[in-house]
């Protein structure tokens, strides 16, 4: 868990090193940046929620298969170790950034909107299977 934190930290650093040396075109507004942020911290709660799974899975998979709750992005894959969540969470996280800086501020906060929306339903479905947060 403790790697996990590491890596995260220098994913933060990296991307603020971008935020300050690309040339934005057009700056983002304080509604877009609270609405990026709302959808990291969403994407770290799905990523805790799947943690929780594993472990979940690691301790009392013998006693009782939990078959209700599996991973379903491709890129983590069927048995995500924590290394490989938290590599994609970061990947990606930096690839939307990338694209989200590219947009009109228009369009960012549209995409943004429907990015929380889907989080957060996934979010709300992992917590209705018993996945703390």
């Amino acid at each position: 868990m403790r790697v996990a934190f590491i890596y995260l930290f220098y994913v933060w650093c990296f991307l603020l090193s971008i935020c300050q040396a690309q040339n934005v075109k057009e700056k983002w507004s304080a509604e877009s940046v609270t609405l990026f942020t709302t959808w990291t911290s969403l994407s770290v709660l799905d990523a805790r929620q799947t943690f929780h799974m594993e472990e979940y899975r690691m301790y009392y998979d013998d006693l009782e298969p939990i078959t209700y709750a599996h991973e379903v992005n491709p890129f983590i894959g069927k048995n995500p170790t924590k290394d490989r969540v938290v590599m994609v969470k970061v990947l990606s996280g930096a690839l939307t950034y990338y694209g989200l800086n590219k947009m009109k501020e228009k369009n960012r906060k549209k995409a943004l909107i429907g990015f929380n929306i889907f989080y957060f339903i996934i979010v709300l479905h992992n917590a209705s299977l018993g996945l703390r947060i």
